[in-house]
């Protein structure tokens, strides 16, 4: 089980609260569903509204209640073919204590069982024991039943970092049936679906020259390095998925990626944003366009990307299948690339680069290659750490707050300066406020992001910390300009 760490619990109460304010319910229980819901399904409000079969929520909203037979959700994904029946039991902890000492409660699985052979057997006294919502969400089902059988999905949703006690689960699982399909989303996986939410899956095929690559393996990690066609890297991360697939492609059809621009979802992972005028993509730039682009491989250190999975067949260059494509070292390399393909391609027939990829099931293992593969090039503490746990949820908890937390530099640029809050910087302000240590955020302020890192970005950090020694901060700002003001002033009198 992951360890349960208050700043997760913050950030998902931070998105419930503001649920909270955006509909005007009174209790965080009613916007939790709203935040999960659209985690999982990823539906419209309104779509989201209409699933609630929830007794309580449909009494605090003016709609005629009744019981729910614990069965807080429903919705029905007739798109999908054969259509999916999504169960939802919701439980919202208030507090961080109880999310993570408690188990989910399990006092409402007789009442789910009992429902659910009750709908498998279209018992009819059912339709006059529940609320009308879910009545009329039950006889949809039996339409259903008329044509087809549905798949059955019951959803157990909670902030919660414990599942139900093991005894009452496996009384659950051995009774449920097997046309019902479990599915746990307790705090570690709400989390997991923040981290994807956001993110356009990146996906594409690439071919390696000749028999040049080389697989490992080490439990959880996988691993394949490769020789590529720079053209070929440029191509997986082009924002055309059909371009990004054709890994066979001849010159002619190269040029159709100019009509492209780069992808950057393909970059989320990586410890910085692309930085144009840097001398190191110059370089990079001019030695693509030179006469000695043909030894590039050699000038180059490559790129490394990791990936949900990729497969390949063992034969003279294979084409490998990658899902989920995260560029983790090298963005400044392929965006120069892409720059010199853009100029001038036909200075693009010889150059090759190396290519390690890392197929990872642990998404905390990803951000530490990230953080690894990048430690012995120029790059600052601050940007190494961008892809850390704390500093995304960090982001995402702002976001909710109407705030811009940078975790990157300038990585919201085009935002209003008075809501951006830069990481560096709040970093200096907790450091100096919680750790009080002001001596150091000032003169040794390089701590904060290195040595320090762990004691400043603790689990117990959240947005609100943040603002409220970023506030104490402005306010000695404010009250030492006036101070020196006054002394500046004096003196001139004098």
């Amino acid at each position: 089980m992951t360890a349960p760490t208050l700043q997760e619990f913050s950030l998902i109460r931070t998105l419930t609260e503001k649920k909270q304010q955006d509909n005007g319910f009174e209790a965080l229980s009613s916007a939790f569903y709203f935040v999960v819901i659209d985690l999982i399904l990823g539906l419209q409000e309104d779509e989201i509204r209409d699933s609630i079969t929830d007794g309580h929520f449909l009494r605090v909203t003016n709609q005629t209640s009744g019981h729910d037979r614990g069965v807080d959700a429903l919705f029905i994904d007739e798109a999908s073919a054969p259509p999916i029946i999504h169960m939802f039991n919701f439980k919202y902890a208030e507090s961080f204590s109880k999310a993570k000492n408690n188990n989910l409660p399990s006092g409402e699985i007789d009442k789910i069982l009992s429902f659910l052979n009750a709908v498998n057997q279209q018992e009819e006294t059912l339709i006059q024991e529940v609320n009308p919502v879910l009545a009329s969400k039950i006889q949809d089902i039996w339409k259903i039943f008329e044509s087809q059988n549905p798949k059955f999905k019951f959803h157990f949703c909670a902030n919660y970092y414990k599942n139900i006690e093991k005894s009452e689960k496996e009384r659950l699982e051995r009774s449920i049936g097997r046309n019902v399909d479990i599915q746990y989303h307790l705090m570690p996986e709400l989390i997991k679906y923040l981290a994807s939410a956001d993110k356009k899956i990146v996906n594409g095929r690439i071919k390696g020259i000749d028999r040049c690559f080389f697989e490992k393996s080490d439990g959880n990690i996988r691993a394949l390095i490769v020789n590529i066609d720079a053209r070929d890297l440029v191509r997986i991360v082009i924002d055309d998925e059909v371009l990004r697939d054709k890994a066979d492609m001849d010159d002619d059809e190269y040029e159709g990626m100019k009509n492209y621009k780069i992808l950057e979802d393909a970059f989320n992972d990586n410890v910085r944003i692309y930085l144009k005028k840097s001398s190191i993509n110059k370089n990079i730039k001019t030695t693509a366009m030179s006469e000695e682009n043909g030894k590039f491989f050699y000038y180059n250190n490559g790129v490394t990307l990791t990936c949900d999975s990729f497969s390949y067949s063992s034969r003279r260059s294979p084409i490998v299948d990658l899902k989920n494509i995260q560029i983790v070292n090298g963005s400044q390399t392929i965006h120069s690339l892409y720059e010199a393909f853009i100029e001038d391609s036909s200075k693009f027939g010889n150059i090759e680069i190396l290519c390690r990829i890392c197929e990872v099931k642990d998404p905390k293992l990803s951000t530490r290659i990230a953080e690894y593969t990048n430690s012995q090039n120029p790059v600052k503490s601050r940007d190494i750490r961008s892809v850390d746990y704390i500093q995304i949820n960090l982001e995402k908890e702002f976001i909710a707050k109407d705030r811009f937390y940078e975790r990157k530099k300038n990585q919201y640029k085009d935002k209003p300066l008075k809501k951006r809050v830069d990481a560096e910087k709040a970093g200096q302000v907790l450091m100096a406020f919680f750790n009080r240590s002001p001596y150091e955020t000032k003169n040794r302020k390089g701590l904060i992001f290195g040595d320090k890192y762990e004691e400043v970005f603790n689990e117990t950090i959240n947005a609100d910390k943040v603002l409220l020694a970023y506030s104490l901060f402005e306010k000695i700002e404010l009250e030492k300009n006036s101070v020196k003001s006054t002394i500046v002033n004096d003196s001139v009198l004098v």
